[in-house]
């Protein structure tokens, strides 16, 4: 509240300097009458300016303790009710504007009280003569509009770029849109505001002085013309250079208003083309520019949140599966389709659950499904459910490959390697090693997304389906841990060394089944 008590004074004090030498050097002073005494003006002075000062200062601070408690992060606007952060939210976001009008209200009564009161007063105590309209009309236009307009306007630019790095403290999620029915001072209405006060403050001055020395002119003699038109040119060019400095300023603060936040959202797009979704806009006004950050926010949720529907979607199938499914180039409806299953069943597992504890049970089991899971995935397989040891995946649904059944036995040989170096670790933890049997089978599936209205997943149904079952528990039977189905087996188009198994049958087929030992 400090830097505030001090800036706000600061810039009245720059426009009184301005005020003060137009009136001392430029606007000429009416020759005092000899009544009043020499320490009125001061005297009057120093009891207006106090008065004037106590009473801005009474305004503007009422209810600004909390407020800026909550600028300087002090207090935590969270912590208050909600009746009470709606209030302080809408105080925030007027603060810079209330300040404003606050300002030109004062330097409007300063006018009043300097151009007319002064001498209302004076000639009523000292019965002094009064000085005439013209000279009171320019006295107070001179510090109302030429003092008050244009201190008032750089108080307001320069008042809100400061106060916006605060306005994050009110809005921590950043949803200023929110707050109704408070004044928005938009882009447009910035710009016609400086363009009125830039334009109009400088004419009423500059017409009250024109008019004044023509009528001084009307009454003057040759000598004094001279001395009148200088007076007057040198008034004018005062005023103009003083406008012309003043719109420079105003325009530099206009601009910075609106590229300083524009540049943000432009560095945040830029973070966000690096796949950069952490980063925000910080959302410091409720004008359009305010409205954009806050979308662009939203935006920026959005794609992260789908950013982690994709990363979570890619843990169950690969990446290339992933991206087609989402850009839409495979259809998740029921449909008929040739695919390779693959049926994984870990050896002796309850032996496992019963001589380990379940803490070792789970640590155990989430490193081996890690480990076959990443073999499935390097060959595009796409994991359909875990139930309890036991793994089932398929190769060629949803997206269709030719060589799925190639696709299917390499990840196996892939699922053995990873088994013999995961064993090793696991002998180095203290455990025992794992042994697993797969059974792959090749053949038409039902696929698609099946299941209740609040809660469907991705199946495969058809005797396909437990032709593969029946094959992954064939491999106990045979005593090896890769068993190929006749159907795979003729599909495959590379060289394997296999050897046909003894034909067998099954439950669920009145057929003998043939089968291979996948060897290597």
């Amino acid at each position: 509240m400090k830097k505030f008590s001090v800036f706000i004074p600061l810039v009245n004090i720059i426009g009184a300097i301005f005020t003060f030498l137009y009136f001392v050097f430029i606007l000429p002073a009416y020759e005092i009458p000899s009544e009043i005494p020499e320490y009125f003006d001061l005297l009057y002075f120093v009891i207006a300016t106090s008065i004037l000062t106590l009473g801005f200062f009474l305004f503007t601070r009422k209810s600004l303790k909390t407020l800026f408690e909550i600028a300087y992060g002090n207090l935590d606007i969270k912590t208050l009710e909600q009746s009470e952060i709606y209030r302080f939210q809408a105080s925030a976001l007027q603060y810079p504007l209330i300040v404003s009008i606050v300002t030109f209200v004062a330097w409007i009564t300063a006018g009043f009280i300097f151009g007319f009161m002064q001498h209302i007063i004076a000639a009523k105590i000292f019965q002094a003569k009064i000085p005439d309209l013209i000279f009171c009309l320019r006295r107070f236009l001179g510090i109302s509009l030429l003092g008050g307009g244009i201190t008032t306007m750089i108080l307001y630019f320069v008042l809100e770029s400061a106060w916006r790095s605060y306005i994050p403290n009110f809005f921590p999620d950043g949803n200023l849109s929110h707050v109704k029915h408070v004044f928005k001072l938009n882009v447009q209405k910035r710009f016609l505001i400086v363009f009125l006060g830039i334009t109009c403050i400088p004419f009423p001055i500059i017409g009250m002085t024109i008019y004044s020395k023509v009528m001084a002119l009307n009454m003057a003699d040759a000598i004094k013309r001279g001395h009148i038109i200088s007076s007057m040119v040198g008034e004018l060019v005062f005023i103009i250079a003083v406008s012309l400095a003043i719109s420079l300023i105003l325009a530099y603060l206009l601009s910075k208003s609106i590229s300083v936040p524009l540049l943000r959202i432009k560095d945040a797009i830029k973070e966000v083309e690096n796949n950069n979704f952490n980063t925000r806009v910080e959302i410091v006004s409720n004008d359009e520019i305010g409205e954009v950050a806050e979308g662009f926010n939203l935006m920026i949720k959005s794609l992260k949140e789908s950013q982690e529907v994709r990363d979570s979607f890619g843990k169950y199938v690969s990446k290339e599966i992933r991206d087609e499914i989402i850009a839409g180039n495979t259809s998740l409806d029921g449909e008929m389709k040739r695919v390779t299953l693959l049926f994984s069943d870990l050896r002796n597992f309850t032996g496992l659950v019963e001589k380990n504890h379940p803490k070792n049970v789970v640590k155990i089991m989430n490193q081996y499904f890690n480990e076959m899971t990443l073999a499935i995935k390097d060959y595009r397989g796409l994991i359909l459910q875990y139930v309890g040891d036991e793994i089932e995946a398929a190769f060629g649904a949803p997206v269709g490959f030719d060589d799925h059944p190639e696709m299917a036995v390499k990840a196996a040989l892939e699922m053995r390697k990873r088994l013999a170096m995961l064993n090793k670790k696991l002998e180095d933890q203290g455990f025992e090693p794992l042994a697993h049997g797969i059974g792959i089978h090749s053949g038409a599936v039902l696929a698609g997304n099946m299941g209740s209205q609040e809660w469907r997943t991705y199946t495969l149904t058809g005797d396909t389906v437990n032709s593969a079952s029946r094959i992954e528990g064939l491999a106990k039977t045979y005593d090896c841990d890769i068993i190929l189905s006749q159907t795979t087996y003729n599909l495959l188009t590379e060289s394997y060394h296999t050897k046909q198994l003894a034909p067998v049958k099954v439950k669920g087929k009145e057929d003998e089944l043939i089968v291979y030992k996948l060897l290597s």
